[in-house]
């Protein structure tokens, strides 16, 4: 924010000063009365003189309390621009530059406000952000642990197919046919492209000339490119 400075300041300063003065007439008057007050009349006796005096002197007293306290409190800023008047005069203000000199005072306290909203905002954006950020992290963390489970439950099936192949290259090529002839195309698939070229040639020989025909078609399709890239994803590595 700039500060306030500029001929509002200067007015106001003027204006405080005139209103020192008035409190020093003001305080000067009082004390004036006080002393007159305090001397006893003529007819009254000493001993009447001596009960009335503290009391008058008291309220006397009170008096000028308060409009000490009230000539020694700041002005405030309407105040400031009611007393203008005397001190354009003296400095050769019109009415109109007063006006203006209050327009433009009502003008700095409004974007004032909006300055202050403005930041209330931002701090309010700022938090919000922090948050989104927050939340984002949290999200990548999660990612990067459900990706590290399906790689260790993609290496747990591989392993298992591995062991699963090695079972049926250890058995005989007639009864691994039997089985071959009865399995799902996609099995036997994942199954007959990690055998051995020997071991599987000896199965499909025992196995039937239908089914050993239709695992040939399989095997023969993964030799073929993809037709795009969404056959490409689908395609069994």
């Amino acid at each position: 924010m700039t500060p306030k400075v500029g001929v509002l300041s200067a007015v106001c300063a003027v204006a405080i000063g005139a209103l020192a003065f008035k409190g020093l007439d003001i305080a000067q008057a009082v004390a004036a009365e006080t002393a007159e007050s305090a001397a006893p009349p003529a007819g009254e006796t000493a001993l009447t003189a001596g009960v009335s005096g503290p009391a008058e002197g008291e309220k006397a007293a009170a008096a000028d309390e308060g409009k000490s306290a009230a000539a020694d409190a700041p002005p405030s800023a309407d105040q400031c621009l009611s007393t203008l008047d005397p001190a354009a005069e003296e400095m050769g203000l019109s009415s109109q530059e007063i006006l203006v000199l209050r327009s433009l005072q009502k003008r700095r306290e409004e974007l004032d406000g909006r300055e202050t909203g403005l930041e209330t905002r931002e701090q309010a954006a700022a938090a919000a952000e922090s948050r989104l950020q927050e939340q984002i992290a949290e999200l990548k963390s999660v990612e990067t642990e459900i990706q590290a489970l399906l790689t260790s439950m993609d290496a747990k099936r591989d392993e298992r197919m591995t062991a699963l192949v090695k079972t049926y290259e250890a058995m005989k090529p007639k009864d691994a046919a039997n089985i071959f002839n009865g399995m799902e195309d996609g099995i036997l698939l994942d199954i007959a492209k990690s055998m051995k070229s020997a071991t599987l040639a000896a199965v499909m020989s025992a196995m039937t000339p239908k089914r050993a025909e239709a695992l040939t078609r399989m095997l023969a399709s993964l030799a073929k490119p993809p037709a795009s890239i969404e056959a490409l994803k689908k395609t069994p590595t």
